[in-house]
């Protein structure tokens, strides 16, 4: 056996985080990791990688018991980890993010840089993966980013590879990049752990699951021997399948974009209308513009040709308080990078864009703030010990349920989400899903970026096809397949 846990657990506060685990991965299989966000998953990971100390129980690797009080003692044993919230410094380049928490190669004394490009370049190439190294990580896209956090994962000596939501922002493309990669692995005798919501992912790639609730292992299970409807149902007590029945009955105009021109040229012709009462999705392949596309609108992006109009008025200044102002909000893909200030309270961050609200003669009003953000966060029953926990602290599920409040408290017309359900549990997606259906139903307008296709059939009225930086054909979502809307995605 690679790894095993006994008895292995972990408080905050006097809570347990996880509880008595039992949990084991053989030397070369695929091991599935699942389980609601909360459910204790990226405890155990951070416990296996040395980021949290151990409260209670012992960890054994190779049948011998171990001490991980750090992540460099963790890739030393061989366990290398690609978060789900990357860990790249923006200012370094490709060679030197792969290269941290590694020794540089000296060269008398200078360093060897020709010796650390070599290296990354060769594992890059061994992955098959496609990456400009010359550039910062800050200039990266999100799939990149993933990308180059798996070069790094595997220029260490790797036993065991962690994979925490690696898929939540790639396309199926790179996708399959990934999974060819795992299926070398496993040919080699590297183990692999994998954690996904993304239940297709787990059924195709592993070879045994262990399911997490509340802290506790459920069960770990042969993925031959469980279906969909079995697992979810270990998963949680209370999941139901949700329909989203599509719209055809439209209002008035909310959101007329013409022509707009991002100034980087990502976006090079972007047109768009959304009506009340529908949801709009935009769907095209990695490096489109789809991103993009909602941050020039939103006035995030710096755009230098064409125009934004909302609920009839053209909008001469673009910028995000202006849009806010104007009853529109951007759910961004990057949560903690441009939707949550991390240190602080999940109150301080649901008032991030409406504080001023709240402010009387120089003072804040706080019980009123108190009263409109618990009406929130139990509306989106939002996991947590009280408002004042600080926001970093929750799960990934829980804080995007946070990011919406805080789009909620400024009563848009408008919502721009891009990728909102991306690394979230099945449960929270559905509720995700059911609250946008309810907002379009009450005369709100949405446009949904997703790049999980079938997300996408199953959300939206409407499709905005993004190609090559220009938006092309516009197809009403009724018997749509897959196949058909990926053929006009390729030229």
């Amino acid at each position: 056996m690679l790894l095993r846990t006994e008895k292995l657990s972990k408080s905050f506060n006097g809570v347990y985080a996880l509880s008595n685990i039992n949990f084991e991965v053989e030397a070369g299989e695929v091991h599935g990791l699942v389980g609601e966000n909360g459910a204790g998953k990226s405890t155990l990971i951070k416990m296996l990688t040395g980021v949290y100390s151990i409260d209670e129980g012992t960890v054994f690797w190779e049948d011998q018991p171990v001490k991980i009080p750090n992540p460099s003692q963790s890739r030393t044993l061989g366990i290398n980890v690609v978060h789900q919230d990357r860990t790249l410094i923006p200012t370094f380049d490709g060679v030197e993010n792969a290269y941290l928490g590694r020794e540089y190669p000296h060269k008398g004394m200078q360093v060897d840089w020709k010796i650390m490009w070599e290296t990354v370049e060769k594992t890059r190439d061994e992955l098959g993966i496609e990456l400009d190294l010359s550039k910062m990580a800050i200039e990266l896209s999100p799939p990149q980013k993933t990308c180059l956090e798996i070069i790094r994962a595997m220029m260490n000596d790797c036993k065991l590879l962690i994979l925490d939501e690696p898929t939540a922002s790639l396309t199926d493309k790179e996708s399959e990049i990934l999974f060819d990669i795992i299926g070398k692995l496993k040919k080699k005798g590297t183990s692999v752990l994998y954690v996904s919501h993304r239940m297709d992912e787990i059924f195709r790639l592993t070879d045994r699951i262990t399911v997490f609730k509340n802290g506790s292992m459920v069960s770990c299970v042969k993925t031959s021997e469980v279906d969909k409807d079995k697992l979810v149902s270990m998963m949680t007590d209370e999941w139901k399948g949700s329909y989203i029945v599509h719209n055809t009955n439209f209002g008035k105009v909310l959101l007329e974009v013409q022509g707009i021109r991002t100034k980087d040229g990502v976006m090079k012709k972007g047109s768009l209308k959304v009506r009340e009462k529908e949801i709009l999705g935009v769907f095209g392949l990695g490096g489109s513009g789809r991103t993009e596309l909602l941050e020039g609108i939103y006035g995030y992006r710096p755009i230098t040709e064409g125009t934004v109009t909302i609920d009839g008025e053209q909008q001469n200044m673009l910028s995000p308080a202006n849009s806010i102002k104007k009853g529109m909000v951007l759910i961004s893909e990057d949560r903690r990078g441009k939707a949550l200030v991390g240190n602080l309270s999940i109150k301080e961050n649901v008032l991030l864009s409406c504080i001023d609200r709240y402010a009387k003669h120089g003072y804040l009003d706080e019980k009123k703030e108190k009263q409109d953000v618990s009406e929130k966060a139990e509306a989106l029953k939002i996991r947590m010990t009280g408002l004042d926990q600080r926001i970093i602290e929750l799960s990934g599920g829980n804080q995007q349920k946070a990011v919406f409040a805080k789009a909620l408290m400024t009563n848009p017309k408008v919502f721009l989400c891009d990728e909102p359900t991306q690394a979230v549990d099945i449960m929270t997606r559905n509720e995700i899903h059911k609250l946008l259906r309810e907002k379009a139903d009450a005369g709100n307008a949405v446009v949904y970026v997703s790049s999980d296709l079938k997300e996408i059939l199953e959300v939206a009225d409407t499709i905005q096809l993004v190609v090559q930086g220009e938006t092309r054909q516009l197809l009403v979502n009724e018997n749509l397949t897959t196949t058909e809307v990926l053929s006009y995605c390729y030229e």
